[in-house]
C-alpha cells in the first residue's frame, strides 16, 4: 500500500556526470581547476585509446594514454565549466582534450545531495 503522505523532495541543482579527457600526467592539473567550480567529487583514471595505428599517426596522437576525470557538477553551471575547459584545452593541453557531460537521474540521500551539489544548506554538523 503507498504512503499517500510521503512527499518526494526534488534537487534544487540538477547534477551532471562531467567526463574529462586529458594527456596523461594532465589530470591533476584539471581535477583541481574543476574544484573552482564548486565540484566536490572527481575521480581520475589513466584511459588507453584503441584507435587503429594509421588513424592516431594521420591525427600526429604519438601517446594513446589519457587521465580521464569524472566528476559530478552542478548542471547550472555546466556551460561555464565547459566554456572555461576548452579555453583550458588550447593554453594547457595543445588542444588535446575533450568533455562532455551526462546527466544524473538521482542522488540518494540529502547529505549526500549537499555536498555532491556543493549545498551547505543541506550539510548539516554533528
Amino acid at each position: 500500500m503507498a504512503d499517500t503522505n510521503r512527499t518526494e523532495m526534488i534537487a534544487p541543482k540538477k547534477l551532471m556526470l562531467l567526463v574529462t579527457v586529458v594527456k596523461k600526467g594532465k589530470g591533476t592539473f584539471f581535477a583541481d581547476f574543476l574544484k573552482n567550480y564548486q565540484s566536490n567529487l572527481q575521480v581520475s583514471v589513466v584511459g588507453i585509446g584503441t584507435a587503429e595505428n594509421n588513424l592516431v599517426e594521420f591525427l600526429g596522437l604519438k601517446e594513446n594514454k589519457r587521465s580521464v576525470i569524472f566528476s559530478i557538477v552542478r548542471e547550472d553551471l555546466l556551460k561555464q565549466i565547459l566554456e572555461a575547459l576548452e579555453e583550458r584545452f588550447y593554453t594547457v593541453d595543445e588542444g588535446a582534450g575533450i568533455a562532455f557531460a551526462v546527466p544524473l537521474s538521482s542522488v540518494i540521500g540529502k547529505l549526500s545531495y549537499g555536498f555532491l551539489s556543493n549545498d551547505q544548506r543541506m550539510i548539516q554538523e554533528n
